[in-house]
């Protein structure tokens, strides 16, 4: 009786019954197999599908909503659940093989992911949002609690992010440069450095762009209490939403209500909302992300200065950025028109809540001498020279960062997302040269690259032309001698072994924690290395089983078994390479 009620209910009734979320795919296709008149209105059902795809994968609408090539298809919701899901069983198989493909290298080469090419790039046969549907299954993956997740896979997952996403990235920087310089907003440009940096984040530029529009609507609101008669009132959005997405010429509005407009987003930004400048992190990796300046309000110069000039832009106020030596600031002009350069810059000073500068104000961080000495010999600096110094900052700060978890990917990222930028420069490639040889990397690509940087020396120096020459040889020589590993076979425990892979142990004599990741039967390492870790004065010397484990400060170590015992307080070894 309550089949016939419902195969008597019309059909958008049932429709609307399967679209509760509560209901998943496997719900929906048992129910069409009760009969054919219900496995009819399913199958035909096109809005049902579009509903679970959506409430299956939330986070992809945006993505199908900006892409232009599925714009104007009408799509069959039900075959693109079927590709979604393809392509996500196929990634978890290539995911489940990486570990012992690779468990002996630390970092992989682009080449060591070609498995995954045929799964996110079009031209190789994959959907036109390949990319976002591993990108989601990953994100999720990686989100799923660490204590209940597949360490391998998690681990495995993180290096193919990075790997999708700073590909993905590259096409996006080229299409950045390639727009018309008014439309290379700074704030494109600093979220391209934030996802490249932080490929493990679910950050979109619309999230950004939000997040600014929240400070410009601020600065309405309270603008709105104190002069309510201002122009701005009777713009249109239209016109707003062209400031957006474009560098303006010149203030949109007087003098008087160009100033009123700075004051009031000063007063929103540094003191409502508490943005500041601290020259204490000044290398802080976070500081140089745009995302996380939005988010903790504090940052350096160049980021702060990204934030006050896309803010000011949406409020048709004209702020160009100037990269001095020593500091970066924004100059303003009461007008930018045919008699600018005559006109008196102001600077303002970001770092220190928003003040507007004249050379008699000179800021100071840290140096002798003033950095607007000659304030009126500096250009304005494009967007990708903004760029090119964020990344340049990130390398420093990659460079001195303390924590051993990740440093060499930290750097190698930086140096990477550089020669992104800056593909010309010989000495970012003879640096990414040293981190590929010690990492045992792929150095194909490299060697291209110098390779087509030989045949055209006219765009580098002497000086660089006999660094590529020189660099070249090494590295061709040494990918001629480059072995590949063969798989990793796991070892038997023998009895006189005492403690197995995985268990949690204190050192007797430091007493840290760590985990046991392998072991050897007897010491294995160097005689040097035994004389300088005074082996032989052991209980048992070098011959008794020696342990490798994983500490949580990020480091390495090979223990011998006298000096360990099973924890008696056993805590979560948190360790960036637990997986592998």
């Amino acid at each position: 009786m309550a089949c016939d009620a419902m195969t008597s209910l019309p059909e958008e009734i049932v429709v609307y019954i399967l679209e509760d979320k509560r209901l998943n795919f496997l719900d929906v296709i048992n129910f069409s197999l009760s009969c054919k008149h219900l496995h009819k209105i399913v199958n035909d059902s096109n809005k049902l599908w579009k509903n679970k795809f959506f409430q299956r994968w939330p986070l992809l609408k945006e993505a199908y909503q900006e892409n232009k090539k599925l714009e104007n298809q009408q799509l069959i919701w039900k075959e693109e659940i079927k590709v979604s899901l393809n392509t996500r069983k196929k990634l978890m198989y290539h995911l489940s093989m990486m570990s012992s493909k690779h468990y002996w290298k630390q970092e992989l080469s682009d080449i060591e992911f070609k498995e995954f090419v045929p799964l996110f790039r079009p031209e190789e046969g994959a959907h036109p949002l390949g990319y976002y549907y591993l990108m989601d299954e990953l994100m999720n993956l990686i989100k799923y609690p660490a204590k209940a997740s597949n360490l391998t896979h998690r681990y495995y997952a993180l290096k193919v992010i990075r790997y999708l996403k700073q590909t993905h990235l590259k096409n996006e920087w080229q299409k950045f440069i390639s727009l018309p310089r008014n439309e290379q907003t700074l704030e494109r440009g600093a979220t391209i450095v934030a996802q490249w940096s932080q490929p493990e984040k679910d950050l979109s530029y619309s999230s950004i762009s939000s997040a600014l529009d929240n400070i410009a609507e601020q600065t309405k609101e309270l603008l709105k209490e104190q002069y309510p008669s201002h122009t701005i009132f009777s713009t249109p959005a239209e016109q707003f939403n062209y400031w957006k997405n474009h560098i303006i010429d010149d203030n949109q509005w007087s003098i008087s209500e160009t100033k009123q407009v700075t004051d009031a987003l000063c007063e929103v930004l540094f003191k409502k909302l508490g943005f500041y400048g601290n020259s204490e992190m000044y290398y802080l990796l976070e500081t140089s992300f745009i995302d996380c300046v939005l988010e903790e309000k504090r940052g350096i110069p160049i980021t702060l200065a990204i934030v006050f000039e896309s803010v000011a832009r949406r409020l048709g106020i004209r702020c160009e950025p100037v990269s001095f030596p020593s500091h970066f600031l924004l100059r303003w002009k009461e007008t930018y028109g045919p008699n600018a350069r005559n006109t008196e810059n102001f600077y303002i000073d970001v770092f220190n809540g928003g003040e507007f500068l004249t050379k008699r104000d000179c800021p100071r961080i840290g140096v002798s001498r003033c950095p607007i000495e000659k304030y009126n010999i500096h250009e304005p600096a494009t967007a990708v020279e903004v760029i090119t110094r964020m990344a340049s900052n990130i390398e420093i700060a990659a460079r001195q960062h303390t924590r051993i978890n990740r440093r060499t990917a930290r750097l190698r990222s930086a140096l990477e997302l550089r020669y992104m930028i800056e593909p010309s420069d010989a000495d970012i490639i003879l640096q990414l040269g040293r981190i590929y040889l010690l990492q045992h990397m792929d150095l194909t690509e490299l060697v291209k690259i110098l390779e087509n940087m030989q045949k055209d020396l006219e765009l580098t120096s002497r000086g660089q032309a006999s660094i590529i020459s020189q660099t070249f040889k090494t590295l061709q020589e040494y990918q001629k001698n480059l072995q590949l590993k063969k798989e990793i076979e796991p070892k038997e425990r023998v009895p006189e072994v005492k403690y197995a892979i995985g268990l949690i142990m204190e050192h007797k004599i430091l007493r840290y924690l760590c985990v046991i990741t392998g072991w050897d039967t007897r010491c294995m390492a160097s005689t040097e290395w035994m004389n300088e870790m005074n082996v032989d004065e052991l209980t048992h010397g070098a011959d008794q089983p020696f342990y490798n484990v994983f500490v949580n400060d990020g480091s390495c170590h090979y223990v011998a078994q006298e000096n360990l015992q099973l924890a008696s307080n056993p805590d979560w070894i948190s360790h960036h390479a637990i997986g592998r």
